[in-house]
């Protein structure tokens, strides 16, 4: 885990933690199954790492039926792939007025709030 995989590793499913903090309220997905569907593929990224970290703290590697740099390899690939389409249809359906979203933060009213401890809808549906 001290190497860049590892720490990049690291870096993502800490930046996965700080999506579901975002996206933790359905309103800003819901009734989308495009955005349902990146939802799912952050979720399953994130698993899928976070096992991978596990396996590599508990010094449990060979305990796959592939081996570990495989297993790597696979993984890489298909969060790259999966990443792909979220970072295609995230955009998509959360900044385009065809979907009702305001792509602009000085639209949304509930950005005019200073309180500090709150988070716009707009902010959320940009993280």
């Amino acid at each position: 885990m001290a190497s860049e995989p590892g720490l990049l590793k690291m870096l993502e499913t800490f930046v996965a933690c700080l999506i579901f903090v975002f996206i933790s309220s359905p309103y800003v997905y819901h009734n989308w199954p495009a955005l349902e569907w990146c939802v799912a593929v952050y979720a399953l990224c994130f698993v899928l790492t976070a096992l991978t970290i596990l396996l590599s703290l508990g010094h449990c590697t060979n305990m796959l039926p592939i081996r570990f740099p495989s297993f790597l390899l696979g993984l890489a690939l298909l969060s790259v792939l999966l990443y792909a389409t979220a970072l295609v249809l995230w955009p998509l359906y959360q900044c385009n007025e065809k979907y009702g979203v305001h792509p602009w933060q000085t639209r949304d009213v509930s950005c005019s709030d200073r309180n500090p401890y709150l988070v716009c809808i707009w902010d959320r549906r940009l993280v």
